[in-house]
Formats: structure tokens, sequence, C-alpha cells
């Protein structure tokens, strides 16, 4: 089990609760990286650490995920609150994960901003 450094804000600490590992280890190295290298309060550099983070992976916040996804040689977009199984499923049914999207931009980009949600199967 990885050591973690204690967040200084509650707020911050709440959010790092969300992270999955990797995600947390940007976190610590960012907020390192702005404390030393930018010479920052531990506390504004923690902040802004969070920031990054969720900037690069807005479904931490929500626990939304959208994958963009090949199957049956068809680009889909799979919606899921449940990301390991979601991957599972997507194997099982040979199908490939192409990336994870941010899901305003796939509204936006795929669907004009509005789509109607069907379940699987």
């Amino acid at each position: 089990m990885q050591a973690y450094v204690t967040p200084t804000d509650p707020l911050v600490a709440e959010l790092l609760e969300r992270l999955d590992a990797s995600q947390r280890e940007a976190w610590e190295e960012r907020a390192a990286i702005m404390q030393f290298d930018g010479q920052l309060p531990r506390s504004h550099a923690e902040c802004l650490a969070v920031l990054d983070v969720l900037r690069r992976h807005p479904s931490v916040l929500s626990g939304v995920t959208v994958l963009e996804i090949e199957l049956d040689g068809g680009t889909e977009w799979l919606v899921t609150t449940d990301l390991i199984y979601a991957r599972r499923y997507l194997a099982d049914v040979g199908g490939h994960e192409i990336a994870e999207r941010h899901l305003p931009d796939v509204l936006l980009t795929q669907y004009g901003g509005i789509a109607v949600l069907n379940t699987l199967g």
C-alpha cells in the first residue's frame, strides 16, 4: 500500500479520495513540482495540482466515463459509471477501447448537443 502525503486542505483531501492510484500519483508529482520548482506554498500547490488532475480526468467529479470504442467495425460511444465492468463487457463482446473522452465534447461533436441513451443487450 502506497503511503501518500496528507493534503493540508480538507476539500483537496476529499477530492483525492475519488482518484485511482495513477491519478493520485499524478497529483502527488504535480503538487511537488509546483511546490519545489514553482516555489509555491504547499497548500497552493496542492490546490493547483487538483485542478490539473480534474482537467485531465473530469469523470472524477461526475463519476461518469465516456469511452470511444470500436465494435463490429464501427465507432461507438459507451457511457458508464462502472469503468471496470464496462471494459470487461467490451472485451467479452469483442470490442476495442479507443480512448476515454469528455462527455460534453462527445455530446456536442457526435450528437449535436443532445442524445438518447439505450441500454446494452
